[in-house]
């Protein structure tokens, strides 16, 4: 592949797919086979990667890639600040929702209670709980959004034609 191509939109559109599709592998690994519970702002993290994905693809078969490369650019821009919220919940700086800490449900009988204590708890957004290469995941998906959003700038500088 001739890296031109990856600074046209659409070479980057499927770039930025590709690369998303392989850290949605990544997760639903270490999910599943791992035992790595995600938090709820990890699973809807993990939306923008689809997104992300599915403009990826619709990239190398649709002939709107424009329309798809600028969306993308707004779903790089929402990944930016929701990765930053979920930093800033996992530091302390600020309280995430009633979600974050595990209150999803509560139980109006008996019998709701106890289907609750038996499901899979949801992890909390306070507190990581899975660690690659030293850093929480939450970083590295900070560090993701972060650098995906500066080369979809230079690309779209880049490719104005």
């Amino acid at each position: 592949m001739n890296i031109r191509f990856l600074v046209t939109q659409r070479g980057f559109l499927g770039f930025s797919g590709a690369v998303a599709f392989l850290c949605l592998a990544f997760a639903f690994y270490a999910q599943y086979f791992l035992n790595v519970n995600p938090c709820v702002l990890c699973l809807y993290e993990r939306y923008l990667y689809g997104a992300v994905v599915l403009l990826g693809m619709g990239s190398l078969s649709i002939s709107y890639y424009r329309l798809a490369f600028n969306i993308l650019g707004g779903v790089l821009a929402f990944g930016c600040l929701l990765s930053i919220y979920h930093l800033g919940v996992e530091l302390h700086w600020w309280q995430g929702t009633a979600a974050c800490h595990g209150v999803t449900q509560q139980a109006k009988n008996i019998e709701e209670l106890r289907a609750l204590l038996r499901a899979k708890p949801m992890a909390r957004c306070d507190q990581a709980n899975w660690f690659i290469l030293g850093m929480s995941a939450t970083y590295l998906n900070v560090i993701w959004f972060m650098i995906f959003s500066a080369l979809w700038h230079i690309v779209r500088r880049q490719d104005k034609c």
